[in-house]
């Protein structure tokens, strides 16, 4: 059973007629009715809200941003330790090395606690200093009878780190907005540190509509859908693809409804590309909540419905039909929406030259599948395949997006382009 539909309007003279509820303040439209593909994505980026933030492990928050300072709950490190591979000794037992003899040190293979004066143990850097030592010795010091020599006097703490030289208790370990990655993760663990409050992953859905139209004896797989669910899952969002009928619209009423419960953002795709058939989710899509249709000046994929539907006003975008359009679309709008809901700053825009000329459409905003190559040392791009995103092998050949400006009659060799990479 649907759970949302559009209210019923009753009036004295006329019988009950549907009340679509619209989105307000979109923006500003062309002479054709296009609206600029910047203007559309801060649109939809200002109609989504942050995740709220609890506390995750500090593994989990990998690829994470912050939401507030860490501090170190204590010294760190906090316990002086080795600095160096070497061998632990009192700094005391080189005191009169070089006066005017050298000092030898015998290695003591079986290490007393605390190690006696005179005497040095085997250490590996970052292991605790051991009682009685306050100096560690290079290698270099070892001569072909097993000995450590010295000519000079060794200073106390050399080859030590000290107890609170990287952080004191209290003092920030990381700063609220940091991303966390591997080196982050080794050095809360490192201090102790085993939670921290973040934004979780945000949940996508993604409804599938139906494949396309094979040939007898061709298996029928929705291209798009998991097209859009592989880029989500590259985003680093929590993904699940859901296939449903989009020729009964019940079902698929039913299909969204039940995503709901479940989902920071659902994005509705489809194989089916049949001249003047409206996408079946943008049909539904006013009767589910405000909502907003248009054509933003792009190609392909111009065409857009978004909504936020349901109870929570769970945002709901439709991609354009097909993989190639779908995958610009997801980029230059759901990646941001995403990025939004996770609290962290925009995606990584490679600002790349082109070594191979090409003419771009001057109106629109146009993508081509490229890829990334090393030209004298600098990262440069050149297309792939046909140079057309919607050519599903020169997709595959590609392992970025170049995406190119209205306003460009030619793109010369070494002219910069920004580039949305495929992959991490």
């Amino acid at each position: 059973m649907a759970l949302f539909r559009r209210k019923k309007v009753e009036t004295d003279d006329e019988a009950p007629v549907d009340e679509v509820t619209r989105l307000p303040g979109t923006p500003g439209e062309d002479a054709f009715g296009r609206r600029p593909i910047a203007a559309q994505r801060d649109y939809l980026v200002s109609l989504v809200k942050p995740l709220s933030p609890f506390g995750l492990s500090i593994t989990d928050a990998h690829g994470l941003a912050l939401c507030e300072n860490v501090p170190a709950p204590e010294d760190v490190p906090h316990e002086t330790t080795a600095a160096i591979d070497g061998y632990a000794l009192a700094s005391s037992s080189t005191r009169f090395a070089g006066r005017p003899d050298e000092v030898r040190v015998q290695v003591d293979r079986r290490p007393p606690s605390p190690v006696t004066e005179g005497t040095a143990v085997l250490v590996m850097a970052g292991a605790r200093l051991p009682r009685g030592t306050d100096a560690v010795a290079s290698a270099s010091h070892m001569d072909a009878d097993g000995e450590l020599v010295f000519t000079q006097p060794l200073t106390q703490w050399s080859g030590c780190r000290l107890a609170g030289t990287d952080f004191l208790a209290g003092e920030t370990l990381l700063h609220k907005g940091t991303t966390i990655h591997a080196g982050s993760v080794a050095l809360l663990a490192n201090a102790g540190v085993d939670k921290v409050l973040a934004r979780p992953r945000p949940r996508v859905v993604v409804i599938g509509t139906g494949g396309g139209q094979p040939g007898e004896g061709v298996p029928t797989l929705d291209t798009t859908a998991r097209t859009v669910a592989a880029a989500a899952h590259v985003s680093g969002a929590h993904v699940w693809r859901v296939e449903a009928d989009g020729q009964d619209l019940d079902a698929l009423r039913d299909t969204v409804t039940d995503q709901l419960i479940r989902a920071d953002l659902v994005l509705a795709t489809s194989d089916r590309m049949v001249p003047g058939d409206r996408d079946p989710v943008s049909v539904l899509l006013p009767e589910l909540g405000a909502t907003d249709f248009c054509q933003v000046a792009m190609a392909p994929g111009s065409l857009h419905g978004f909504g936020l539907v349901g109870p929570d006003e769970t945002p709901l975008l439709v991609l354009p039909t097909g993989p190639g359009a779908a995958l610009a679309s997801f980029h230059a709008f759901a990646l941001p929406m995403l990025r939004a809901m996770a609290g962290a700053a925009a995606g990584d825009v490679l600002h790349v030259p082109t070594t191979v000329p090409f003419g771009p459409d001057p109106e629109l905003t146009t993508f081509r599948p490229v890829r990334l190559v090393r030209t004298d040392g600098h990262l440069a791009m050149e297309p792939v395949g046909t140079g057309d995103i919607t050519h599903v092998p020169s997709l595959a050949a590609a392992d970025a997006i170049a995406v190119v400006e209205p306003g460009l009659t030619t793109v010369g060799v070494g002219t910069p382009v920004d580039c949305w990479p495929l992959s991490r």
